[in-house]
């Protein structure tokens, strides 16, 4: 039945065969190691030694065996960030690990890593920077020329590559030759997808979600115009565009600790298993995929703290997701588009099958058996390859002959996953609404979450950010303003230093791509404490800007 639509039109921005390979995959593994594992910073200036990266315990088999008990079905590697260190042994480069101490300069991180992959049918992901601190080209017109041989190294070396990952920083300040690079990729590794933004838009398959803390929107389509993905407009990042250009599924990249690096005093600052539940509902569960982030320590090992809170949110959401509670439903549609597109295609497991509307409004009234358990997730997913026609939906209960809203939502695309209040509801009316003339369905399910217990709160154990090893303090050379990166994404609320005097002050958080203010007023003595009205949980750096100065050696912090 592939490809066979029944004489329904495409609407709209549809995916690829490659993309939609990649949506099914919905769950990837990212992996930050190189030379900031050892010198406990998140971006290095490139001047870092080789002798360095001495990983003395280093078992990427066992990074993949388990990223694999955990759901992951790719995996994404730093082969060379931002400071220009290669975990291959580069032949364009001395900034490498083959000048390193690990396996007496023998190593080879990325064939380790390429080879493990292959063995436990991982689909294989590789991030190389674009910015390079440590090349002298950078920045030049020779650079391209150097970035494309060291990107060739990578795509033709270490057998089927499936992404290639192209980090946006530094982009603003050098001109790329993105058209050679994606040649370069797509001429060796034709079924790689490449994910981007900024001048590599026209190229890209998969772009960013204009966060770092783990969600999409709640409106959230896959298409979206290029020109928002250009200048990376995060608020149109994390919500898509209805009827967008290009369909461009979004990737919702997140640490699993607060920094992307190792760093030791995280160590017991892992998310935890609910923490990672909620993850996929607002990834996985908003129409986009999962990027989750393992920072091997400096032995070259995960944390097992890391990997068990991984493994045991897998468990519980596929055990959420494997009974379907409408396989004992009676389902009615009030349209029906033809014969071969019946509601009961949307309740089998089958990407071919898909139930399709003969209108843009349809009401399914849905009864279940009486002895039907108590439930709170419906899933929906579209047939994408007819693109995302859903513009809105609400799920209603209707016992008793009482209507209650159970959730009102906009977008679907390929997956939505939707949490209410428990109830072993009987009869339920879900309506969809869309502009297109024909809504298509591929999935629809009721499951139970079973949460298995409660949350801690956000900011249980406060601590000051800025005292942390991995924080770096800088000030400006009048004194009159100060730089706070934290090495990881940490929650505050509350940001407190010392003046010279009186005067004008103001607070700004960096959201990935610019600073905006949070708090800003007049000083009244020495010490300011600022108290935010919200907690900020997505900033990595602090700026705080002061008219009078700041006391010799002030007392900074951010909690």
């Amino acid at each position: 039945m592939e490809n066979n639509y029944y004489g329904i039109a495409p609407f709209g921005a549809t995916p690829n065969a490659v993309q939609l390979e990649h949506l099914k995959l919905g769950k990837k593994a990212f992996f930050h190691f190189g030379v900031n594992t050892f010198s406990n910073k998140e971006w290095g200036d490139g001047t870092e030694l080789e002798k360095l990266f001495n990983p003395t315990e280093c078992n990427v088999r066992e990074w993949i065996r388990d990223i694999k008990t955990a759901g992951f079905k790719l995996a994404i590697i730093t082969a060379k960030h931002h400071d220009g260190f290669c975990l291959w042994p580069s032949k364009y480069t001395e900034h490498s690990v083959k000048n390193s101490p690990y396996k007496n300069g023998k190593g080879d991180i990325i064939r380790e890593f390429t080879d493990a992959c292959h063995d436990y049918n991982i689909k294989v992901g590789i991030y190389i920077s674009p910015w390079d601190r440590n090349s002298p080209y950078w920045g030049k017109d020779e650079y391209s020329e150097y970035y494309a041989k060291q990107l060739e190294e990578l795509v033709t070396q270490y057998g089927k590559i499936d992404e290639i990952w192209w980090d946006g920083a530094g982009s603003l300040e050098a001109k790329y030759d993105w058209g050679r690079w994606a040649y370069i990729v797509k001429r060796h590794q034709p079924h790689a997808v490449i994910f981007g933004s900024m001048g590599a838009t026209k190229y890209v398959d998969m772009r960013w979600v204009g966060n770092e803390s783990g969600f999409a929107g709640r409106t959230h389509y896959a298409s979206i115009n290029e020109d928002k993905l250009i200048v990376e407009d995060c608020k149109f990042l994390v919500t898509g565009e209805y009827l967008g250009e290009r369909y461009i599924p979004a990737e919702v990249d997140v640490s699993i600790r607060p920094g992307w690096f190792y760093h030791p005093d995280q160590d017991s600052m892992s998310k935890s298993p609910l923490a990672l539940d909620e993850l996929w509902f607002s990834s996985v569960g908003n129409n986009a995929m999962t990027l989750l982030n393992f920072p091997p320590d400096r032995r070259g090992r995960l944390l097992r703290r890391d990997v068990n809170s991984a493994i045991i949110s897998n468990r519980r959401i596929e055990k959420m997701l494997s009974v379907n509670l409408l396989d004992r439903a009676t389902i009615v549609p009030d349209s029906q588009y033809c014969d071969k597109t019946e509601i009961a295609n949307a309740i089998f497991d089958d990407e071919d099958l898909f139930y399709a509307s003969s209108k843009n409004e349809v009401v399914l009234d849905i009864n279940l058996p009486d002895d039907a358990p108590e439930y709170n997730v419906m899933i929906l997913g579209e047939k994408v390859e007819l693109g995302e026609r859903i513009t809105k939906f609400k799920l209603e209960s209707l016992d008793d002959s009482e209507s209650t809203l159970l959730y009102e939502g906009t977008s679907v695309g390929y997956l939505r996953a939707i949490k209410f209040r428990s109830g072993a509801y009987k009869h339920l009316r879900l309506t969809l609404f869309g502009e297109a003339p024909i809504l298509t369905l591929r999935k629809l399910s009721l499951n139970i979450y079973d949460s298995e217990g409660e949350e801690k709160a956000l900011f249980e154990n406060k601590q000051n950010i800025a005292s942390l090893d991995s924080a770096e303090v800088i000030f400006s050379e009048d004194r009159n303003s100060v730089q706070v990166m934290f090495g990881g994404i940490y929650p505050f609320d509350t940001v407190s230093f010392q003046t010279g005097w009186r005067g004008r002050y103001k607070i700004s958080a960096f959201d990935g791509s610019k600073y905006y203010t949070i708090a800003e007023g007049e000083t009244k003595s020495v010490r300011v404490t600022a108290k935010l009205d919200q907690p900020i949980t997505n900033s990595y750096q602090v700026k705080i800007e002061c008219q009078s100065g700041f006391a010799i050696d002030p007392e900074i912090i951010i909690q």
